[in-house]
């Protein structure tokens, strides 16, 4: 069993993060759409399957790619398991990113966009979205 933990937080409006969070939403989902159509409920096979695709419509670091097929396949078992009909799509923007695309900077994240290529987040406490 693997542990992550998710933290919500603001970040300053930036344009490449917006475009990245709508592209991994995009990938997520063409990973499930591939998985349920083959049938796929192994994570090799997914992630063989859709390298190739993926890298022509997305080029990001293939980081990215193990991500977005390990949470398809999470939305699959969990579609399966409540026994819903059709399959599962993912709506909101999201990310979860695997330890080598991500590096702390005391209060600034590094995130690996492309070899080489990195966006900056300020996760100072003026951004973050406090709920009273």
């Amino acid at each position: 069993m693997e542990v992550i933990l998710g933290v919500p937080f603001g970040y300053e409006p930036i344009k490449e993060v917006g475009k990245l969070l709508e592209d991994f939403r995009d990938m997520v989902n063409f990973c499930v759409d591939y998985a349920y159509r083959g049938r796929i409920t192994s994570y090799a096979k997914l992630r063989k399957g859709v390298y190739e695709e993926r890298k022509r419509r997305w080029n990001y670091s293939t980081h990215f790619c193990h991500s977005a097929c390990k949470i398809a396949l999470a939305m699959l078992k969990t579609h399966r398991r409540r026994r819903r009909e059709g399959k599962p799509e993912a709506k909101k923007l999201f990310m979860q990113l695997d330890p080598m695309l991500y590096k702390f900077y005391g209060d600034k994240i590094r995130i690996s966009v492309k070899p080489r290529r990195f966006i900056f987040i300020s996760l100072g406490m003026e951004n973050t979205k406090r709920s009273s």
